[in-house]
């Protein structure tokens, strides 16, 4: 009998750790909308749930712009790295608006999250990227640069945009698949 009842309390406990998860997601701020984001990406949650909190925080995020409260231009990149963890086109768009406007308000900001969301965008519309941020691998193969199209931006602009050169890149990718 005791075991059906710690049987019960366990699944009691799991799930309103789901709902605690939920109302905390939905009623965070920007930056713990941000910290959460970066957390669940260091642990080791099964996709489906870190799905379901990644959705959480976009409504959230959402939210947070429409009530004002995205003001700065580190609160413009938190909230972008959020949508850049989507998965469509929209959510990478949303991320290269947010970065746009992070760079307008503070054009000393790290502009590299401008970078991988425009290359992520860029790929899911069938475009090929441009900066050289998506490296992809699958089984049995070595590791490849997706869809580039090396000549749309310069070594420099790579550099302001915090990607690094074409040969860094190159040599990053030799190194990668230890080359």
């Amino acid at each position: 009998m005791k075991n059906i009842y710690l049987l019960i309390l366990i699944i009691v406990a799991g799930c309103s750790k789901n709902y605690n998860d939920e109302q905390e997601i939905m009623t965070a701020g920007v930056k713990k909308i941000f910290e959460s984001d970066q957390n669940d990406r260091k642990s080791e949650l099964r996709w489906s749930r870190l799905s379901k909190r990644d959705e959480l925080r976009k409504k959230r995020a959402n939210q947070l712009i429409d009530s004002g409260l995205v003001e700065s231009a580190k609160e413009h990149q938190m909230v972008a790295y959020v949508f850049q963890h989507g998965n469509d086109s929209n959510d990478y768009a949303k991320a290269v608006s947010l970065m746009k406007k992070a760079i307008e308000l503070d054009s000393t900001i790290n502009k590299r999250l401008y970078a991988a969301a425009t290359d992520r965008y860029l790929l899911s519309t069938g475009k090929p990227q441009i900066y050289g941020t998506q490296y992809s691998k699958t089984k049995f193969k070595p590791w490849i640069m997706k869809n580039y199209d090396t000549t749309k931006v310069s070594d420099k602009e790579r550099i302001e945009f915090g990607v690094g050169t074409l040969a860094e890149q190159r040599a990053k990718l030799k190194k990668l698949n230890n080359n």
